[in-house]
């Protein structure tokens, strides 16, 4: 990058770069501190739109060989991080510029913070010392940003550059996922401090997020209420690929043969074809909105509850006790439902329902007994769907296109939703051959225009595994 033909940098060109100074510190410019800090927190793709607010940032990429893709829209890009960050299950990195830039943003940012993917977003904000004079592209874009996003932190002192990038990837990843911005002014970006290194090396040492769980007490309670069902069902969502709770989801609804439902979010929580699996609930079903209505009690994990999965609110039985298991206490309560709340992470909380679970022997037969009924319905709902899944009607029928997508990808293969009937008919029809994320869908704001960019990112998750 040739930043002294750019008249917007008030830095000179060799500024931009790191350079050893006496005393065992490093003399790096703000955009520099950025690029090293994330690089030893993050090893995956960047994406984004370069600004010359960033110009120090994309030049220190470019000479230490980070990975970015230069995406001309910020929405898109966002979305590609997005659907990176659900593959992975790691923070996405992004950036943008200031004002139409950051705002352009916005879309991406609350799909993330509904459907609780981690995202550390870096965007470059107006200079200082010229704020609030007029200045090109600005605007009020930290109270239109900060509704959208788990935390937003402004860097005013570049020398707090590691200590912020650190503390916004731990935010992150904590409790409920979900996207943090680092709002840079221009000013900052581009004024060199002499850092001690130890401060970028005491980064690769911050340990791993905590995790809430459930007191005994809590437990206690709802073992009480699931050990007593005869007809339970299990309805999980997307906290369940947030927790990788695969192996606790599977090992508890085994042990206590209880079926599985899943929210468009949860799909591949357990894969379709497995014994205990009823399908999506909700506003579509195959067979789990029956079994629901009919259950004694209802164990929710990692999931909402919200319109689509709750058939606006109508579809759980009242008076039937409900376990819910959620990393986030906000949810308790949220749609009317106060069940017993274990405040607790997915697989925490499964793992310790599974421990002290010990339902009778005739309890069993009798879940069994409506496992081995449901596979019944699953036949005869199948049987009334044949005419749309072998349908030869052109233009094709969605439903025979998905046959398609079900026969030809591969177990590994992951199929990725734009928002609205594009996801609903997938998750209605697409079988996951695997317990794992292998249905990206965005559910937390639906906006149209996700699937390709998402597919991109997707795609640079995957690496050689096929992405449709």
């Amino acid at each position: 990058m040739d930043t002294d033909a750019n008249p917007y940098l008030d830095v000179p060109a060799a500024d931009t770069a790191a350079t050893a100074v006496p005393t065992n510190r490093l003399r790096l410019t703000g955009g520099a501190a950025l690029a090293k800090a994330i690089q030893v927190l993050h090893d995956g793709p960047l994406f984004g739109m370069a600004g010359f607010q960033f110009a120090t940032y994309y030049e220190a990429i470019r000479t230490s060989g980070m990975r970015h893709w230069l995406i001309n829209d910020e929405r898109s890009a966002m979305f590609a991080a997005d659907a990176w960050a659900r593959v992975t299950n790691r923070p996405a990195v992004v950036d943008a510029t200031l004002g139409p830039g950051a705002t352009n943003l916005v879309s991406g940012l609350v799909e993330s913070l509904n459907a609780g993917i981690p995202a550390v977003v870096l965007v470059g904000d107006a200079h200082r010392l010229h704020a609030g004079k007029n200045m090109t592209q600005e605007g009020r874009q930290v109270d239109i940003l900060r509704p959208a996003v788990k935390e937003l932190l402004r860097v005013e002192h570049v020398q707090r550059i590691p200590e912020l990038v650190g503390r916004a990837f731990d935010l992150a990843l904590r409790g409920r996922p979900g996207p943090v911005v680092i709002d840079v002014p221009e000013d900052v970006a581009h004024e060199s401090w002499d850092f001690d290194p130890e401060e970028f090396d005491a980064l690769a040492r911050r340990g791993k997020p905590l995790k809430t769980r459930a007191s005994a007490a809590q437990v206690a309670t709802a073992v009480e209420a699931i050990s007593a069902a005869q007809r339970p069902v299990l309805l999980v969502g997307g906290g369940v690929h947030l927790s990788v709770a695969y192996e606790s989801l599977a090992s508890f609804a085994r042990s206590q043969k209880i079926p599985v439902a899943h929210t468009l979010s949860g799909k591949g929580a357990i894969a379709c074809n497995d014994p205990l699996s009823l399908g999506v609930f909700g506003r579509y079903s195959r067979v789990a909105n029956d079994l629901i209505t009919d259950s004694d009690c209802l164990i929710v994990v990692g999931c909402k509850l919200g319109e689509i999965a709750t058939r606006r609110y109508a579809l759980l039985p009242k008076g039937v006790p409900v376990v819910q298991i959620d990393i986030d206490a906000s949810e308790f309560g949220r749609t009317g439902v106060n069940g017993i709340a274990l405040w607790s992470d997915a697989a925490e909380g499964l793992d310790d329902l599974a421990q002290a679970c010990l339902p009778t022997p005739e309890t069993l037969r009798a879940r069994q007994g409506r496992i081995d009924g449901s596979h019944v319905l699953l036949s005869q709902w199948r049987a009334s769907a044949a005419q749309r899944i072998d349908s030869e009607a052109s233009p094709i029928n969605v439903a025979r296109l998905l046959r398609a997508v079900n026969e030809v990808l591969p177990e590994d293969g992951i199929l990725i939703a734009d928002g609205g009937f594009a996801t609903h008919w997938s998750g209605l029809f697409f079988d996951t051959k695997k317990a794992a994320r292998q249905f990206v869908a965005n559910r937390g704001f639906a906006s149209i225009g996700y699937g390709l960019p998402a597919a991109l990112g997707a795609q640079l998750a995957a690496g050689s595994r096929r992405v449709i």
